[in-house]
Protein backbone atom coordinates (compact mmCIF):
# COMPACT_ATOMS: atom_id res chain seq x y z
CA UNK A 1 0.00 0.00 0.00
CA UNK A 2 2.49 2.39 0.90
CA UNK A 3 4.08 1.73 -2.61
CA UNK A 4 1.25 2.51 -4.59
CA UNK A 5 1.10 5.67 -2.15
CA UNK A 6 5.08 6.23 -3.03
CA UNK A 7 4.76 6.08 -6.68
CA UNK A 8 1.73 8.52 -6.89
CA UNK A 9 3.21 10.95 -4.63
CA UNK A 10 6.61 10.89 -6.62
CA UNK A 11 4.30 11.39 -9.93
CA UNK A 12 2.58 14.33 -8.68
CA UNK A 13 5.60 15.84 -7.46
CA UNK A 14 7.49 15.48 -10.32
CA UNK A 15 4.79 16.58 -12.28
CA UNK A 16 4.56 20.04 -10.15
CA UNK A 17 8.74 20.22 -10.28
CA UNK A 18 9.13 20.06 -14.03
CA UNK A 19 5.81 22.00 -14.69
CA UNK A 20 6.38 25.25 -11.96
CA UNK A 21 9.34 27.64 -12.28
CA UNK A 22 10.75 29.81 -9.58
CA UNK A 23 13.91 31.39 -10.58
CA UNK A 24 15.56 30.83 -7.08
CA UNK A 25 16.79 27.36 -8.24
CA UNK A 26 18.25 28.82 -11.43
CA UNK A 27 19.90 31.51 -9.67
CA UNK A 28 21.13 28.44 -6.76
CA UNK A 29 22.23 25.97 -9.58
CA UNK A 30 24.52 28.62 -11.44
CA UNK A 31 26.38 29.64 -7.92
CA UNK A 32 26.73 25.87 -6.47
CA UNK A 33 28.04 24.85 -10.23
CA UNK A 34 31.51 26.68 -9.61
CA UNK A 35 31.81 23.63 -7.22
CA UNK A 36 32.46 21.31 -10.28
CA UNK A 37 35.29 24.27 -10.89
CA UNK A 38 36.93 23.52 -8.06
CA UNK A 39 35.71 26.79 -6.38
CA UNK A 40 35.54 26.32 -2.11
CA UNK A 41 34.82 29.72 -1.40
CA UNK A 42 32.06 30.57 -2.80
CA UNK A 43 31.41 34.01 -1.26
CA UNK A 44 34.94 35.28 -2.20
CA UNK A 45 34.69 34.03 -5.68
CA UNK A 46 31.24 35.70 -6.47
CA UNK A 47 32.49 39.15 -4.77
CA UNK A 48 35.62 38.99 -6.42
CA UNK A 49 34.61 37.75 -10.21
CA UNK A 50 31.27 40.18 -9.81
CA UNK A 51 32.53 42.25 -13.01
CA UNK A 52 32.57 38.97 -15.22
CA UNK A 53 29.82 37.23 -14.00
CA UNK A 54 26.16 37.19 -16.28
CA UNK A 55 24.39 36.67 -12.92
CA UNK A 56 25.71 38.73 -10.01
CA UNK A 57 23.65 37.69 -7.28
CA UNK A 58 25.27 36.60 -4.11
CA UNK A 59 25.01 33.57 -2.07
CA UNK A 60 22.94 34.02 0.49
CA UNK A 61 22.99 30.60 2.27
CA UNK A 62 25.49 28.96 4.41
CA UNK A 63 28.85 26.84 3.36
CA UNK A 64 26.65 23.55 3.88
CA UNK A 65 24.17 24.16 1.15
CA UNK A 66 27.05 24.95 -1.73
CA UNK A 67 28.86 21.69 -1.03
CA UNK A 68 25.63 19.97 -0.68
CA UNK A 69 24.37 21.15 -3.87
CA UNK A 70 26.96 21.78 -5.63
CA UNK A 71 28.30 17.76 -5.19
CA UNK A 72 24.72 16.94 -6.41
CA UNK A 73 24.86 18.93 -9.17
CA UNK A 74 28.61 17.30 -10.04
CA UNK A 75 26.72 13.80 -9.90
CA UNK A 76 23.70 14.57 -11.88
CA UNK A 77 25.78 17.08 -14.94
CA UNK A 78 25.89 13.54 -17.13
CA UNK A 79 22.43 12.96 -17.19
CA UNK A 80 22.03 17.56 -17.66
CA UNK A 81 23.14 17.80 -21.31
CA UNK A 82 26.03 19.40 -22.47
CA UNK A 83 23.34 22.90 -23.32
CA UNK A 84 22.93 22.75 -19.00
CA UNK A 85 25.85 24.99 -18.17
CA UNK A 86 24.75 27.50 -20.91
CA UNK A 87 21.50 27.37 -19.56
CA UNK A 88 22.86 28.64 -16.08
CA UNK A 89 24.97 31.31 -17.03
CA UNK A 90 21.47 32.48 -19.47
CA UNK A 91 20.75 35.64 -17.72
CA UNK A 92 17.73 36.62 -20.51
CA UNK A 93 14.43 36.50 -18.70
CA UNK A 94 13.01 35.18 -21.87
CA UNK A 95 15.43 33.06 -22.72
CA UNK A 96 15.75 30.95 -19.89
CA UNK A 97 12.12 29.63 -20.21
CA UNK A 98 12.04 29.46 -23.97
CA UNK A 99 14.51 26.78 -23.12
CA UNK A 100 13.12 23.43 -24.62
CA UNK A 101 14.83 21.51 -22.30
CA UNK A 102 14.01 23.27 -19.18
CA UNK A 103 11.28 20.94 -17.92
CA UNK A 104 14.32 18.19 -17.78
CA UNK A 105 16.54 20.71 -15.76
CA UNK A 106 14.10 21.57 -13.19
CA UNK A 107 13.02 17.87 -12.49
CA UNK A 108 16.65 16.70 -12.13
CA UNK A 109 17.55 19.24 -10.05
CA UNK A 110 14.63 18.67 -7.75
CA UNK A 111 15.05 15.22 -7.31
CA UNK A 112 17.08 15.70 -3.88
CA UNK A 113 13.99 17.33 -2.69
CA UNK A 114 12.05 14.13 -3.31
CA UNK A 115 14.22 11.96 -2.22
CA UNK A 116 14.30 13.84 1.30
CA UNK A 117 9.87 14.36 1.22
CA UNK A 118 9.94 10.94 0.98
CA UNK A 119 12.48 10.10 3.24
CA UNK A 120 10.25 12.58 6.14
CA UNK A 121 7.24 10.75 4.96
CA UNK A 122 8.63 7.85 6.40
CA UNK A 123 10.09 9.54 9.55
CA UNK A 124 6.83 10.57 10.07
CA UNK A 125 5.33 7.05 10.82
CA UNK A 126 7.96 6.68 13.46
CA UNK A 127 6.17 9.47 15.50
CA UNK A 128 2.83 7.47 16.51
CA UNK A 129 2.10 3.99 18.29
CA UNK A 130 -0.87 3.51 16.91
CA UNK A 131 -0.47 2.02 12.67
CA UNK A 132 -3.86 3.69 11.97
CA UNK A 133 -2.31 7.26 13.12
CA UNK A 134 1.18 6.37 11.80
CA UNK A 135 -0.57 5.87 8.40
CA UNK A 136 -2.73 8.93 8.12
CA UNK A 137 0.62 11.30 8.88
CA UNK A 138 2.00 9.81 6.25
CA UNK A 139 -0.57 10.13 3.80
CA UNK A 140 -1.70 13.94 5.12
CA UNK A 141 2.18 14.46 4.42
CA UNK A 142 2.81 12.71 1.06
CA UNK A 143 -0.53 14.40 -0.50
CA UNK A 144 -1.79 17.86 1.35
CA UNK A 145 -1.33 20.39 -1.22
CA UNK A 146 0.76 23.29 0.97
CA UNK A 147 4.00 21.12 1.49
CA UNK A 148 3.90 19.99 -2.39
CA UNK A 149 3.81 23.70 -3.37
CA UNK A 150 6.38 25.08 -1.18
CA UNK A 151 8.76 22.39 -1.95
CA UNK A 152 7.91 22.06 -6.02
CA UNK A 153 7.06 25.14 -6.74
CA UNK A 154 9.40 27.58 -4.97
CA UNK A 155 12.20 25.09 -4.95
CA UNK A 156 12.63 24.51 -1.43
CA UNK A 157 16.00 24.19 -0.43
CA UNK A 158 14.61 24.77 3.31
CA UNK A 159 14.32 20.94 3.18
CA UNK A 160 17.28 19.58 4.25
CA UNK A 161 17.24 21.54 7.69
CA UNK A 162 13.87 20.49 8.33
CA UNK A 163 14.90 16.68 7.91
CA UNK A 164 17.34 16.98 10.05
CA UNK A 165 14.96 18.65 12.63
CA UNK A 166 12.65 15.59 11.68
CA UNK A 167 14.90 13.55 12.79
CA UNK A 168 16.54 15.47 15.83
CA UNK A 169 12.85 14.89 17.47
CA UNK A 170 12.69 11.43 16.59
CA UNK A 171 16.36 11.52 19.60
CA UNK A 172 14.84 13.32 21.73
CA UNK A 173 11.51 11.12 21.88
CA UNK A 174 14.05 8.42 22.55
CA UNK A 175 15.35 11.13 24.92
CA UNK A 176 18.47 11.25 23.20
CA UNK A 177 19.38 14.49 23.81
CA UNK A 178 22.94 14.36 22.76
CA UNK A 179 22.26 12.47 19.39
CA UNK A 180 19.64 15.35 18.86
CA UNK A 181 21.74 18.30 19.48
CA UNK A 182 24.05 16.88 16.63
CA UNK A 183 21.18 16.64 14.31
CA UNK A 184 20.28 20.26 15.38
CA UNK A 185 23.67 21.65 14.62
CA UNK A 186 23.25 20.21 11.44
CA UNK A 187 20.32 21.99 10.86
CA UNK A 188 21.59 25.19 12.22
CA UNK A 189 24.52 24.97 9.17
CA UNK A 190 21.74 24.59 6.93
CA UNK A 191 19.62 27.81 8.34
CA UNK A 192 19.84 29.69 11.18
CA UNK A 193 16.29 29.06 12.54
CA UNK A 194 16.91 26.27 14.79
CA UNK A 195 19.71 27.97 16.63
CA UNK A 196 16.64 29.18 18.94
CA UNK A 197 15.83 25.77 19.91
CA UNK A 198 19.16 25.44 21.28
CA UNK A 199 18.12 26.97 24.95
CA UNK A 200 15.19 24.97 25.16
CA UNK A 201 17.64 21.51 24.52
CA UNK A 202 19.71 23.14 27.30
CA UNK A 203 16.72 23.33 29.75
CA UNK A 204 15.09 19.77 28.85
CA UNK A 205 18.54 18.16 29.24
CA UNK A 206 19.11 16.39 33.39
CA UNK A 207 21.92 16.77 34.50
CA UNK A 208 24.76 19.49 33.69
CA UNK A 209 27.01 17.36 31.75
CA UNK A 210 23.65 16.60 29.73
CA UNK A 211 23.12 20.10 29.84
CA UNK A 212 26.48 21.58 28.79
CA UNK A 213 26.90 19.39 25.67
CA UNK A 214 22.98 20.77 24.14
CA UNK A 215 24.70 24.00 24.17
CA UNK A 216 28.58 23.10 22.87
CA UNK A 217 27.22 20.36 20.26
CA UNK A 218 25.16 22.46 17.92
CA UNK A 219 27.25 25.76 17.97
CA UNK A 220 30.62 24.06 17.60
CA UNK A 221 29.24 22.44 13.99
CA UNK A 222 28.02 25.35 13.25
CA UNK A 223 30.69 27.10 14.20
CA UNK A 224 33.34 24.77 12.71
CA UNK A 225 31.16 24.45 9.09
CA UNK A 226 31.76 28.35 9.07
CA UNK A 227 35.04 28.84 10.12
CA UNK A 228 36.98 28.13 6.94
CA UNK A 229 34.93 30.76 4.83
CA UNK A 230 35.06 33.69 7.82
CA UNK A 231 35.65 36.53 5.65
CA UNK A 232 33.50 40.26 5.23
CA UNK A 233 32.04 38.35 1.89
CA UNK A 234 30.47 35.73 4.19
CA UNK A 235 29.36 38.18 6.39
CA UNK A 236 27.23 40.13 4.10
CA UNK A 237 26.37 37.53 1.49
CA UNK A 238 24.93 35.03 4.36
CA UNK A 239 25.54 35.67 7.69
CA UNK A 240 24.40 39.20 8.02
CA UNK A 241 21.69 39.09 4.95
CA UNK A 242 18.43 40.00 5.09
CA UNK A 243 17.04 36.13 4.95
CA UNK A 244 19.18 35.87 8.32
CA UNK A 245 18.17 38.68 9.69
CA UNK A 246 14.71 38.93 9.26
CA UNK A 247 13.90 36.81 11.95
CA UNK A 248 14.87 39.61 14.38
CA UNK A 249 11.51 41.85 13.44
CA UNK A 250 9.78 43.30 13.38
CA UNK A 251 10.20 46.08 16.50
CA UNK A 252 8.98 48.88 17.96
CA UNK A 253 11.60 51.92 19.07
CA UNK A 254 11.83 52.73 22.63
CA UNK A 255 13.83 55.66 22.76
CA UNK A 256 17.20 57.16 21.66
CA UNK A 257 17.71 54.67 18.69
CA UNK A 258 16.72 51.36 21.00
CA UNK A 259 14.20 48.94 19.65
CA UNK A 260 12.21 46.11 21.41
CA UNK A 261 11.70 42.94 19.39
CA UNK A 262 8.79 41.46 19.33
CA UNK A 263 9.87 37.65 18.71
CA UNK A 264 12.76 37.89 20.59
CA UNK A 265 10.40 39.26 23.62
CA UNK A 266 8.34 36.78 23.61
CA UNK A 267 10.84 33.97 23.10
CA UNK A 268 12.16 34.77 26.28
CA UNK A 269 8.74 34.91 27.85
CA UNK A 270 8.43 31.37 26.65
CA UNK A 271 11.95 29.90 27.75
CA UNK A 272 11.79 31.48 31.12
CA UNK A 273 8.41 29.71 31.63
CA UNK A 274 9.51 26.69 30.81
CA UNK A 275 12.38 26.90 32.56
CA UNK A 276 10.65 27.83 35.77
CA UNK A 277 6.97 26.34 35.53
CA UNK A 278 7.23 23.78 33.12
CA UNK A 279 7.22 20.25 35.54
CA UNK A 280 6.92 18.09 32.23
CA UNK A 281 8.75 19.59 29.14
CA UNK A 282 7.64 18.92 25.46
CA UNK A 283 10.07 19.80 23.13
CA UNK A 284 8.49 18.94 20.49
CA UNK A 285 4.88 21.09 21.97
CA UNK A 286 8.00 24.22 22.30
CA UNK A 287 9.23 24.03 18.82
CA UNK A 288 5.81 24.45 17.28
CA UNK A 289 5.34 27.59 19.63
CA UNK A 290 8.20 28.58 18.98
CA UNK A 291 7.76 28.55 14.97
CA UNK A 292 4.54 29.80 15.79
CA UNK A 293 5.99 33.07 17.58
CA UNK A 294 8.19 33.32 14.26
CA UNK A 295 5.68 33.89 11.93
CA UNK A 296 3.24 35.77 13.61
CA UNK A 297 5.41 38.29 14.08
CA UNK A 298 8.45 38.88 11.47
CA UNK A 299 8.10 39.13 7.63
CA UNK A 300 8.95 35.81 6.44
CA UNK A 301 10.18 34.29 3.02
CA UNK A 302 7.32 31.41 2.00
CA UNK A 303 9.45 28.90 2.03
CA UNK A 304 9.99 29.47 5.99
CA UNK A 305 6.35 27.67 6.09
CA UNK A 306 8.30 24.37 5.33
CA UNK A 307 9.79 24.51 8.69
CA UNK A 308 6.92 23.88 10.96
CA UNK A 309 5.18 21.86 8.00
CA UNK A 310 5.93 18.37 9.64
CA UNK A 311 5.23 19.20 13.14
CA UNK A 312 1.81 20.61 12.49
CA UNK A 313 0.85 17.11 10.37
CA UNK A 314 2.08 15.31 13.80
CA UNK A 315 -0.07 17.92 15.78
CA UNK A 316 -2.93 17.37 13.71
CA UNK A 317 -3.06 13.81 13.95
CA UNK A 318 -2.70 13.59 17.72
CA UNK A 319 -5.25 16.47 18.12
CA UNK A 320 -8.21 15.87 15.37
CA UNK A 321 -9.77 18.87 16.87
CA UNK A 322 -6.84 21.58 15.98
CA UNK A 323 -7.73 20.14 12.16
CA UNK A 324 -9.66 23.10 11.17
CA UNK A 325 -7.57 25.92 13.50
CA UNK A 326 -3.75 24.29 11.72
CA UNK A 327 -5.83 24.39 8.17
CA UNK A 328 -7.07 27.92 8.87
CA UNK A 329 -2.98 28.83 9.83
CA UNK A 330 -1.68 27.63 7.02
CA UNK A 331 -4.60 29.30 4.93
CA UNK A 332 -3.06 32.59 5.94
CA UNK A 333 0.35 31.48 6.20
CA UNK A 334 0.43 31.09 2.51
CA UNK A 335 -1.74 34.16 1.41
CA UNK A 336 0.57 36.32 2.90
CA UNK A 337 3.60 36.08 0.57
CA UNK A 338 0.85 36.08 -2.26
CA UNK A 339 0.10 39.79 -1.60
CA UNK A 340 4.27 40.61 -1.61
CA UNK A 341 5.27 43.09 -4.62
CA UNK A 342 6.95 40.25 -6.28
CA UNK A 343 6.15 38.43 -9.60
CA UNK A 344 7.91 35.09 -7.81
CA UNK A 345 5.51 34.45 -5.88
CA UNK A 346 2.33 33.89 -8.66
CA UNK A 347 2.50 34.68 -12.30
CA UNK A 348 5.87 34.01 -13.04
CA UNK A 349 5.48 30.43 -12.01
CA UNK A 350 4.06 30.25 -14.66
CA UNK A 351 6.00 31.70 -17.31
CA UNK A 352 7.42 28.50 -18.76
CA UNK A 353 4.46 28.22 -20.64
CA UNK A 354 4.45 31.32 -22.00
CA UNK A 355 6.14 35.09 -21.25
CA UNK A 356 2.57 36.27 -22.22
CA UNK A 357 2.19 36.05 -18.41
CA UNK A 358 4.11 38.92 -17.62
CA UNK A 359 1.13 41.00 -18.85
CA UNK A 360 -1.13 39.71 -15.67
CA UNK A 361 -0.89 41.49 -12.74
CA UNK A 362 0.46 40.23 -9.76
CA UNK A 363 -2.39 40.36 -6.63
CA UNK A 364 -0.30 43.64 -5.21
CA UNK A 365 -1.10 45.49 -8.61
CA UNK A 366 -4.83 44.11 -8.43
CA UNK A 367 -5.32 45.09 -5.05
CA UNK A 368 -3.78 48.35 -5.27
CA UNK A 369 -6.45 49.31 -7.28
CA UNK A 370 -8.78 49.70 -4.45
CA UNK A 371 -7.04 49.20 -1.15
CA UNK A 372 -3.26 49.85 -0.17
CA UNK A 373 -1.93 45.94 -0.80
CA UNK A 374 0.18 46.51 2.94
CA UNK A 375 -3.06 46.66 4.36
CA UNK A 376 -4.10 43.56 3.53
CA UNK A 377 -0.96 42.07 3.94
CA UNK A 378 -1.08 43.41 8.04
CA UNK A 379 -4.67 42.56 7.98
CA UNK A 380 -3.62 38.35 6.93
CA UNK A 381 -0.77 38.93 9.18
CA UNK A 382 -2.84 39.55 12.25
CA UNK A 383 -5.33 37.11 12.00
CA UNK A 384 -2.15 34.71 11.51
CA UNK A 385 -0.94 35.76 14.48
CA UNK A 386 -4.57 35.71 16.72
CA UNK A 387 -4.61 32.08 15.26
CA UNK A 388 -1.32 31.26 16.47
CA UNK A 389 -2.02 32.62 19.96
CA UNK A 390 -5.08 29.98 19.64
CA UNK A 391 -3.28 27.00 18.75
CA UNK A 392 -0.81 27.85 21.40
CA UNK A 393 -3.35 28.15 24.44
CA UNK A 394 -5.17 24.56 22.99
CA UNK A 395 -1.47 23.05 23.22
CA UNK A 396 -0.79 24.56 26.56
CA UNK A 397 -4.46 23.49 27.82
CA UNK A 398 -4.32 19.92 26.36
CA UNK A 399 -0.81 18.46 28.01
CA UNK A 400 -1.03 15.23 25.74
CA UNK A 401 -0.99 17.75 22.53
CA UNK A 402 2.53 16.42 21.06
CA UNK A 403 3.26 13.79 23.62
Amino acid sequence: MKINLIILAAILRLLVSGLLFHPDIKIIAFQTSFLRDGVTDIYRHLIQNKANLTLKEEFVYFPLTYFTIGSYQALAAPFLGDGFDSWLKDAGANSVVNNPNIFWYLIVLKLPLLIMDVVIAYLLLKFFKDRKLSQKAFELWLFNPFTIILIYAFSNIDLYAVLLTVIAFLYIRQKKLIKASVFIGLAIAFKLYSLLFVPFLFVSAKNIKEKMLTIVIPISIFVVSLIPFWSSAFIDSALVSGLSTRIFSPNFLIGFGESMIIGIFLLTILFLYVARYEKKINLLKLFVILLLILFSFSHFHISWLLWIAPFLIILVIKQPKLIWLVFLWSLLAVSIPMFYSDRSMTISLFRIYSTWFDLLPVPFTVVQKFYDPFGVQSIIHSALAGVSVLITYMMFKKEEALS
